[in-house]
């Protein structure tokens, strides 16, 4: 059976998409196809997987200039299913596909995200976001199945469609019994990812100068892409305006094993998302990556995180818009470094036991044989 996923946006390299999804299909005996941005310039095969290599956009209305062609590239590979992982790519997928099953992979909660988007105007945010949840309705009744990242995005689509499945996107089971981070320092917060406000980063700074001021120096080492050019700029005026700009480091955008041993360097994570309704409903990778590494968490006291990480004591939850206890969380990580220890080692095994890849796989590959054997 060949099935092909299709993204415009997602990188060939994306760790749900590609290391996740993609990869364990293959090794299931599906014949695999991706469709995704990449710096290749010709088809080539990796882990079992045909990657057809789309130039990276490089705008946002490059992306949605070139839906049709993206569907029309999908449907040219004549897949027995499409999977498709981009609201903007769904409509011009399922009318491609004909009689052919169309799954959708809800990645986040995109009602909410429309009322994030800077892009949109402020004014227009609950047109936009009505109109899409009309047209995802009815697309949705189109869809052979729905994935969905995380139980609370699901249950949108449980009342629209029979076959809704959540398979989290958790980071594969660590391979050691207890990760070793001989490279910590002691006094390191580390971030890897995409870097904006809502990651709670300027009140993580505004945290580093409550420490300083009583005597304690943390810094903060960040590594990613900026949601927009002028985060990092806002971010470290912000840090000289507090007199921390010396403790604030950006480390550039790491490939997967550079940020294994960035995170190994840090003594904590720090994934405390400030609560707008995607962040709530989602559940950031960040998180997982950070427990499976051993690495002791400050994070948002959301009910998700609260159930991954605070139920096994992987770290400390805060309110996130509050500097003062993100700063004595911070504090008593890196005053204690024994607890911290046996946090990062509680989180490992979470992750090792539970909250891995492996206990997702079998979701997808059963939703799979159900639609198309």
């Amino acid at each position: 059976m060949r099935v092909c996923h299709v993204c415009s946006a997602h990188d060939a390299d994306d760790a749900r998409v590609f290391h996740r999804a993609c990869a364990a299909l293959a090794a299931e005996g599906y014949d695999v196809h991706l469709i995704a941005a990449s710096p290749e310039r010709t088809s080539y095969e990796r882990r079992g997987v045909h990657v057809h290599p789309l130039p990276p956009a490089a705008s946002r209305r490059e992306r949605l200039a070139r839906r049709s062609r993206v569907a029309e590239l999908a449907a040219s590979l004549k897949p027995d299913l499409f999977h498709v992982h981009e609201p903007e790519l769904l409509g011009p997928v399922i009318r491609r596909a004909g009689t052919r099953p169309v799954v959708w992979d809800v990645h986040e909660s995109y009602l909410d995200v429309l009322m994030q988007r800077d892009w949109i105007p402020r004014w227009m945010r609950p047109a936009v976001r009505l109109a899409w949840d009309r047209r995802e309705r009815a697309m949705v009744r189109a869809c052979a199945g729905v994935v969905a990242a995380t139980e609370p995005i699901a249950r949108r689509y449980r009342a629209l469609h029979p076959r809704v499945r959540v398979v989290a996107n958790y980071p594969p089971r660590p391979t050691e019994a207890s990760p070793r981070r001989d490279g910590a320092d002691g006094h390191t917060c580390v971030f890897a990812g995409v870097l904006s406000a809502e990651r709670g980063l300027l009140e993580v700074t505004e945290a580093l100068a409550i420490l300083r001021r009583r005597g304690t120096e943390v810094r903060l080492a960040l590594a990613g892409r900026p949601a927009s050019s002028d985060f990092l700029p806002t971010l470290f005026e912000r840090a000289e305006q507090l007199g921390v700009r010396d403790l604030v480091t950006h480390h550039g955008v790491l490939s997967k094993e550079e940020v294994a041993r960035f995170h190994a360097r840090g003594t904590l994570g720090v994934v405390t998302y400030l609560p707008t309704a995607n962040s709530i409903a989602g559940m950031p990778t960040k998180l997982l990556e950070c427990m499976s590494l051993g690495l002791p968490v400050v994070f948002s006291s959301f009910p998700l995180y609260e159930e991954v990480a605070g139920a096994t004591g992987a770290g400390i939850s805060v309110d996130p818009r509050d500097s003062g206890q993100v700063a004595e969380a911070i504090l008593r990580i890196v005053q204690n470094p024994v607890e911290a220890r046996a946090m990062g080692e509680r989180g490992a095994r979470a992750v090792r036991e539970k909250f891995n890849w492996e206990s997702e796989r079998p979701k997808l590959v059963e939703l799979y044989r159900a639609v198309i054997g």
